[in-house]
């Protein structure tokens, strides 16, 4: 295939076929990018942007500045650093920045100039709309296929499936509501999980809170969790991988300041934020949800507790916390104010102001059971969305969903 902007030969993707895009092509000249079966189009041709628009930040575990470059193709920055997990960032763009990497601007610049200035005008690279295609007659979903009403979902393996329980969890005595720390002096506050939809098996419909995408769902309605069954190893997870050096940095500062106040981070908290294997997994199926450190800072609910800010929505929309009760309890909270730099007043619905407390919930009792709930949720998310086949998913992924398919077989 040869570049309409450039007439330089195009380089295709080494990506296998999915849903969204069958293939995906880019100038080894000017960087031009064509995608051939790219949803409501058989062929998409990006329009020029300028340099420093066009480009995402390169995202990888294993530099540690690397939001700074600029993501070029095939594991690489712009400048020419190569690294085997480097991709572009899903949150955010390159260019504009003090800190740019210098290298990298001046690729940028030079690829820029490679655009003849008649082929920047909007409506130079022409897009061929996809031809409606008739349903093929005769033509049978399977069965199993994910995001339909009448999902047949396999047999489910008898008993307890992974760290899901095969029941219902027992009845809480505070519904609706869950307490950090013990006696008088504990915390008390409101409780849900906050998540995504799964397709029509638990819609995002907004009847409840909702914060962008995310809706809070009662905790009484999410499948149950064997919560004393996270003792901190991610030993579910399988190869955690070694202390990143650039991540123990983050959060080394954070536990010397806590232990000031006499507090520490558990040791689910730094394995997450800090083992190779282990830190991003969140971004990568949080449908637009990323890791970000910072804190402590002190508690809406008491000014001797602590919180430490560790993943946001893509919009700041909702926050996840730790939180240190001075007991020395802990608990994942979230909010839609980030307490880090926010503490302007807001108003409620009946005009009243709302108390920074006011905004501020519990939802799980730990960070390994977070992020357990929220691994197994993205990729249902995923799974739904791409339409696979039910029998692709995990023995944990199709318990958890068919607490949402009542109909489901069980054996």
């Amino acid at each position: 295939m040869r570049c309409d902007v450039c007439e330089s030969p195009m380089d295709r993707w080494d990506l296998p076929p999915s849903p969204w895009c069958r293939e995906i092509w880019t100038c080894t000249w000017c960087h031009a990018v064509t995608q051939v079966g790219a949803g409501d189009y058989e062929v998409l041709r990006f329009p020029y942007e300028r340099w420093n628009l066009r480009w995402e930040a390169a995202w990888s575990d294993m530099l540690a500045d690397a939001s700074r470059h600029a993501y070029g193709l095939r594991n690489a920055t712009l400048c020419g650093i190569e690294k085997s997990d480097m991709e572009g960032s899903q949150f955010g763009m390159w260019g504009g920045r003090d800190d740019d990497c210098p290298d990298c601007t001046a690729a940028a610049q030079a690829i820029d100039a490679r655009w003849p200035e008649d082929r920047r005008a909007g409506g130079f690279r022409v897009c061929v709309p996809a031809a409606s295609r008739p349903a093929e007659t005769g033509s049978v979903r399977p069965a199993d296929e994910l995001g339909r009403a009448d999902v047949l979902l396999p047999d489910l393996p008898v008993g307890p499936a992974g760290r899901l329980l095969p029941e219902p969890a027992p009845a809480h005595p505070e519904t609706g509501f869950r307490t950090i720390g013990d006696g008088p002096d504990a915390v008390r506050l409101p409780a849900f999980w906050a998540g995504g939809g799964l397709g029509q098996y638990r819609p995002f419909d907004q009847r409840e809170r909702h914060f962008a995408w995310f809706q809070a769902y009662p905790l009484e309605s999410v499948p149950a969790l064997d919560d004393a069954s996270f003792t901190g190893d991610f030993a579910w997870f399988g190869d955690i991988g070694e202390p990143l050096d650039h991540r123990t940095a983050v959060t080394d500062p954070i536990a010397a300041k806590l232990a000031e106040d006499g507090l520490t981070l558990p040791a689910d908290f730094v394995a997450l934020i800090t083992r190779a294997h282990l830190h991003r997994c969140l971004d990568r199926a949080g449908d637009c949800s990323w890791t970000d450190v910072a804190g402590p800072v002190p508690s809406p609910a008491h000014p001797d507790d602590r919180m430490v800010l560790f993943f946001r929505d893509q919009q700041s929309c909702l926050v996840w916390y730790l939180y240190l009760h001075r007991d020395g309890h802990y608990a994942v909270v979230c909010s839609g104010r980030d307490y880090t730099t926010e503490w302007g007043l807001r108003y409620r619905q009946d005009g009243e102001i709302a108390e920074p407390v006011d905004e501020l919930y519990w939802c799980a009792p730990g960070v390994e059971s977070f992020a357990y709930r929220f691994l197994i949720e993205g990729t249902l998310i995923q799974a739904i969305r791409d339409r696979r086949p039910a029998t692709e998913l995990t023995p944990e992924a199709l318990t958890y969903l068919a607490h949402y398919v009542p109909a489901a077989p069980h054996t």
